[in-house]
């Protein structure tokens, strides 16, 4: 059983991986594409729209993905019966959020700080139910680990932008482009699903299942919405305080960071909840693998935040174009800070609830907001540079109290993680430092281009000097050339 399980994890994370890489490589991609085409003003605009959908969202998932994940059933009949009512009850849900967005989209788009915007809002509205026909689909596919076919989902829905929001951006249609393409992803993901049939519900519905799954996933519905705001309410904040402009600078550069590190991250993490929730049981293979996903992490995402710091004019520069400059520090403070909350933060939430314990993420996202909430809001009200540090700090301010409950309540050696890190810590330390006195050299794009790689050969030289890491380069280095011997013949 436990081979199985493990077999199941490698092949979904080998298909999850180049899923991710490819569409996750577009994303980023079309931004810094569409980051030349349209204003920060555009970016603005449609991240007020956004907000309000993605809270929409939150009460259509309902905790239900989650439950239907981690939930061992009877049997194939059970599962099939409890995925039908979970269905229902989204697209019920998923149908009365958009009407209610119709009816009060006035009022909405005025608390959001896009007064006259509210007809975006209910166009923009129509992917709601939408997500609530696919989401159980898409859980299904999930839970069978079946990433292969999830490939097919992602690359389709990625591909949208290249296609339809980048050529209505060439025609001058502003915030427009970000909808319409949208709009359109979320069809064709439907669309692509529909196809693939991961999943056709039952007309079957219980009452009692529903009252199962909201008792268990009450937890999780109430996480995600503290998960919601700790997201969106700087964007809150800046629309109400500030314009645009401003909500357009901040929250594009985030966001693209974001999708940057997601390439890395997003390849793991489906696959990681899945797993954990199958090895809740078995604590040394919970331990195992969670800390070996830390590790890797930490070897890709560390340089890459440190990185992107100390060459953030350049970064921005190549990612953004010369209309962003004012973005530079963003983008510099916002890469280090996800290179350290995804290492040892964004995993935790999985953690918890793959061993059962489902209260503790809210804890920590209450916690959190509480203490966020009156630091940005007081940094806003004293600069918008105020604001950007101090939301930044916010963001890993949780990491040593989640630390001692990791170990406590999920029994993971965070000192084992650590010690087997800290090659990755002493590599990233040294690649700076050479970075710092490269700078000084010359700031000219083809140095900047040269001193980078010049970095990355001092970080990979300095792990080599490690003898497990060095092990783990050799070992590997004969599984790539055995494979190559395997094609040729």
């Amino acid at each position: 059983m436990t081979n199985s399980i493990i077999q199941k994890t490698i092949t979904a994370t080998k298909w999850s991986v180049i899923t991710e890489l490819v569409s996750k490589c577009i994303s980023p991609i079309t931004s810094i594409i569409l980051a030349r085409l349209l204003a920060p003003e555009a970016f603005g605009v449609f991240a007020t729209i956004q907000m309000v959908i993605t809270f929409a969202e939150v009460f259509v998932e309902s905790g239900f993905q989650k439950y239907l994940i981690q939930h061992d059933f009877e049997n194939d009949d059970n599962e099939k019966q409890y995925m039908s009512v979970a269905f229902w009850a989204n697209l019920a849900i998923s149908l009365l959020l958009w009407v209610l967005i119709i009816i009060f989209n006035p009022l909405i788009a005025t608390l959001v700080g896009s007064p006259g915007k509210g007809k975006l809002l209910v166009i923009m509205g129509f992917t709601i139910p939408v997500y609530g026909i696919i989401g159980i689909q898409n859980c299904k596919l999930k839970k069978d680990l079946d990433f292969k076919r999830f490939f097919y989902v992602r690359i389709a829905s990625a591909i949208v932008p290249v296609v339809i929001t980048i050529p209505l951006a060439l025609l001058g249609l502003s915030y427009w482009a970000l909808i319409v393409g949208n709009i359109v992803g979320v069809l064709v993901n439907s669309i692509v699903l529909l196809i693939l049939r991961s999943f056709t519900p039952m007309l079957y519905f219980s009452w009692n299942d529903l009252r199962t799954m909201m008792s268990f996933g009450i937890w999780t519905l109430l996480n995600g919405l503290a998960v919601w705001l700790t997201a969106w309410f700087d964007t809150f904040l800046i629309s109400n305080f500030l314009n645009d402009y401003y909500l357009g600078l901040y929250k594009n550069s985030v966001s693209l960071i974001t999708a940057i590190f997601a390439m890395v991250t997003s390849a793991i993490v489906p696959v990681l909840f899945s797993s954990l929730s199958k090895f809740q049981h078995d604590s040394f293979m919970f331990n195992k693998l969670f800390s070996d996903v830390v590790c890797r992490l930490t070897m890709l995402l560390l340089p890459a935040g440190f990185g992107l710091f100390l060459y953030q004019d350049f970064a921005t520069s190549v990612l953004l174009g010369e209309k962003w400059t004012e973005a530079a520090r963003i983008i510099g403070i916002t890469s280090i800070v996800t290179a350290l909350r995804t290492v040892y933060v964004s995993l935790n939430g999985d953690v918890f609830r793959a061993k059962g314990h489902f209260k503790l993420p809210l804890v920590f996202q209450i916690i959190e907001l509480l203490i966020t909430l009156p630091m940005c809001y007081w940094g806003l009200i004293n600069g918008f540079w105020y604001f950007v540090y101090l939301r930044a700090f916010a963001k890993i301010i949780m990491f040593p109290i989640e630390i001692v409950y990791l170990q406590k309540k999920c029994d993971i050696n965070i000192r084992k993680i650590l010690k087997k890190s800290f090659p990755y810590y002493v590599a990233t330390m040294i690649m700076a430092l050479f970075a710092y006195l490269l700078k000084m050299i010359s700031l000219t794009t083809l140095w900047n281009i040269i001193s980078i790689i010049i970095c990355i050969i001092v970080y990979l030289g300095v792990l080599i000097f490690f003898p497990s890491e060095r092990a783990a380069f050799i070992n590997g280095s004969r599984k790539i050339f055995k494979r190559m011997r395997l094609i040729k013949h």
